[in-house]
């Protein structure tokens, strides 16, 4: 498993989507929507992340909700 897939397998598992990244997904884009800075919506996300997540090291749930609403990085 690597990091971006860390809710495989886990109980915050629905429908398919895992429900925390809908959540993450959901409150990043959300809060863009209304006008926030990246920054904010970003540091929001992390936190919504970490609630699901709480054993994750505050740069892990970075990296991993980084990938999530921008995706890979490409070079």
């Amino acid at each position: 498993m690597n990091g971006f897939d860390a809710c495989e397998g886990d109980p915050c598992q629905g429908d398919g989507m895992p429900a925390c990244r809908d959540a993450v997904q959901r409150c990043y884009t959300g809060l863009c929507q209304c006008g926030q800075p990246e920054r904010h919506a970003l540091e929001a996300a992390v936190t919504v992340y970490r609630f699901h997540h709480p054993d994750s090291s505050l740069a892990q749930a970075e990296a991993i909700v980084s990938h999530w609403v921008a995706g890979p990085v490409r070079h």
